[in-house]
């Protein structure tokens, strides 16, 4: 049983049933790069001292490109850097607990919010899944596309009445628009039949996406390089196989 991040209803005016929410994506694993303090020659380094058994042991760190020249010699090691917040005018440290969340609404001006206040700008949260518009799949643009889940009926009883919602909507050849609140956050959601289940795709708000800006000509196309392109296009065609896209990163 997949792991659900979020659990409620999928209503259909009357109709609803017990469902759960579980990705239907992942992500690689980050690969972090800190800041790091790398001294210059000459500076940070130890110096040399007949007497090496008072020298502290030093970290056997070695940067990437070192790994394959052996001939140098060997620099200081880099380390870590700590960042602390400070007065970008005086340069002095100020202490955490003194650092807030504000918002600029003119260029150096700040509200500040406390994270009472903050707490009580979250969504209410609805544990239902209200399916208030249908229409059809093509003309939701994929633009728009944020995140995508799998639904599963929530439990043996909510299976039949699932299975109805999704049927109608496969009858229809419609995808249902609705709401959701996630991570404290109200998200506009498509739901569509998927098979036996259903899937459900977060979807961008209008702000979010960024009008086209092609440019139309009205200049006519030459056919016989139209005709090349559709050539090699028949040529290159087969089936989507997601097996083949990898993250080469």
């Amino acid at each position: 049983m997949p792991r659900a991040s979020w659990k409620g209803f999928l209503r259909l005016s009357l109709v609803s049933c017990p469902i759960y929410l579980a990705p239907a994506s992942t992500r690689t694993k980050s690969i972090r790069l800190h800041q790091v303090w790398q001294p210059k020659a000459g500076r940070g380094a130890p110096v040399e001292d007949d007497d090496e058994d008072d020298r502290p042991p030093q970290p056997a760190t070695r940067s990437f490109s070192e790994d394959f020249d052996d001939t140098r010699s060997e620099p200081p090691a880099p380390t870590r850097v700590a960042l602390r917040p400070h007065d970008p005018y005086t340069g002095e440290e100020i202490e955490r607990e003194e650092v807030a969340r504000g918002y600029e609404y003119e260029r150096g001006r700040f509200v500040t919010f406390t994270p009472a206040e903050l707490k009580a700008l979250d969504v209410e949260s609805s544990k239902s899944i209200d399916l208030e518009t249908f229409v059809p799949r093509t003309e939701v643009d994929p633009v728009y596309f944020s995140n995508p889940y799998y639904v599963y009926p929530d439990g043996p009883i909510a299976v039949e009445t699932f299975r109805v919602i999704g049927a109608a909507m496969t009858e229809a050849g419609e995808v249902g628009i609705g709401r959701v609140t996630l991570s404290r956050r109200e998200r506009p959601v498509m739901v569509e039949p998927r098979g036996a289940g259903m899937v459900l795709i977060t979807l961008r708000a209008s702000e979010e996406v960024r009008a086209s800006a092609f440019e139309r000509s009205d200049a006519e196309i030459d056919l016989d390089m139209v005709a090349i392109a559709e050539t090699i296009i028949k040529r290159r065609s087969g089936r989507f196989d997601p097996a083949t896209f990898r993250d080469r990163y």
